[in-house]
């Protein structure tokens, strides 16, 4: 049996913070740098920048370039990835244990030594243009940027992280130096290492390839929340209609995400959910249809995606409002509750099998709580939620009335004539077609 120690921490002098998760018998290594900043902190000015020096990391340094970055890591059977969220922004490297030194030795020269050539800067530009109508092309994408936006429209949670093509277009060399010299900073990185290494040589490869300011950041905003509340439709020629359903929630830190959890699974999250059971199995009226919850610093949202054939639209609609509407006016039973809180527990242990998964984890318990959340804690909690807490829940966020409604596609079915009923967290209906 594999042997994980538990996580330790240090803050170095700089305010650096290294997480590392130690394990003997493992010859993968991983090791991610991770932003306390991300997407919801830009200024208007900057829509977009923190996923734009994503890219620009990869776009070569005073001793490489582009193409060398790539073959040094790949060479060894490494690799690297990067990802930009609301939250933060994270570089990261896996390769085997024996080949840390090489892995830091990038990372470092990436966050460090990026020059941002301003003729890469125009090609990068380019690309990031691309990837923004490759979304719009992505009617499954598309239809979620949309529903972020109509539950939030006056919160940055609510924009795209990629930014718009309108503010992307515009950026130059000195905004993305600006911008990684106000993030790129030691007291607002989180370094998470995962392998067969102690952490006397994890101070050791920070001290000599992560030599950063040690200046704070800006502070980071807190912005309030007034969630929106709507029915939209956005007409396509598509051959499939997209819905998203869902109602604004609350942030990662409220007790009760993890009732929420539950509640999400019980409603769409898996095969024996309940929409996939009625909507699908029963009724054959989607192939694609699942519930999820999402949480950020002071935002979160349920939602319930469906894909479906365009004369099915409104009775898709009507069958799962009627479906959330049942579950919150009949309950859910204990048998229901136990068998998700299995389901639930079982896919988090699960996860933690990878040494990728390891190292997120650690880093995600550091940004959203300032502490490690063991296994055992997390399953406690979801053994800790009452079959009241999660009916308290589905009252509260199950109200079909109260849901926001997208839909992207050639049907504007389901959508007219549905009553509001005022209540807490809803500040108005706007109702229109695009």
């Amino acid at each position: 049996m594999v042997h994980h120690a538990r996580p330790r921490r240090l803050v170095l002098e700089n305010g650096l913070t290294i997480l590392l998760q130690r394990n003997p018998l493992s010859r993968a290594f991983c090791a991610g740098v991770w932003t306390r900043t991300g997407s919801r902190d830009e200024r208007a000015r900057d829509l977009g920048l923190c996923h734009f020096l994503e890219h620009m990391l990869f776009r070569g340094t005073r001793r490489r370039d582009a193409a060398s970055i790539s073959r040094e890591i790949e060479r060894v059977g490494g690799s690297f990835d990067a990802f930009t969220t609301r939250d933060t922004m994270c570089l990261y490297a896996h390769v085997l244990e024996s080949n840390r030194e090489l892995a830091f030795d990038l990372l470092g020269d990436m966050l460090t030594g990026s020059t941002f050539s301003p003729a890469l800067v125009d090609v990068e530009k380019n690309v990031v243009l691309e990837e923004i109508r490759d979304a719009r092309d992505a009617p499954d994408d598309y239809v979620h940027e949309i529903f972020g936006a109509e539950l939030f429209p006056s919160h940055p949670y609510g924009r795209s992280i990629l930014g718009t093509r309108e503010r992307v277009s515009t950026f130059v060399r000195r905004d993305v130096r600006r911008f990684a010299t106000s993030v790129l900073r030691a007291p607002n990185l989180v370094v998470a290492v995962y392998g067969n290494v102690t952490m006397h040589e994890v101070r050791r490869l920070c001290d000599e390839y992560l030599r950063l300011s040690p200046r704070a950041a800006p502070p980071r905003r807190n912005v309030p929340v007034h969630p929106g509340f709507a029915r939209r439709h956005v007409r396509r020629r598509l051959g499939q209609q997209y819905i998203c359903i869902g109602i604004p929630t609350f942030s990662w830190n409220d007790p009760r995400r993890d009732a929420l959890t539950l509640l999400t699974n019980i409603v769409g999250g898996g095969m024996s959910s309940r929409l996939f059971r009625h909507v699908r199995d029963d009724l054959g009226l989607a192939y694609t249809v699942y519930s999820y919850a999402d949480h950020s610093r002071d935002a979160g949202m349920m939602g319930t995606f469906l894909s479906v054939r365009p004369s099915n639209t409104g009775h898709a609609i009507e069958v799962t409002l009627e479906e959330l509407a049942r579950l919150r006016g009949e309950g859910i039973p204990s048998r229901e509750l136990e068998d998700i809180r299995g389901h639930v527990k079982g896919r988090i242990l699960l996860g933690l099998e990878t040494s990728t998964s390891r190292m997120m984890r650690m880093a995600w318990g550091e940004l959203r709580h300032g502490r490690q959340v063991t296994e055992r804690e997390l399953i406690r909690r979801l053994d800790d939620v009452t079959l009241d807490d999660v009916n308290a829940l589905a009252c509260e966020y199950l109200d079909s009335d109260r849901q926001t409604i997208v839909s992207l596609g050639p049907s504007s079915a389901g959508l007219r004539g549905m009553g509001v009923t005022a209540g807490a967290g809803v500040r108005r209906r706007r109702e229109r077609a695009d």
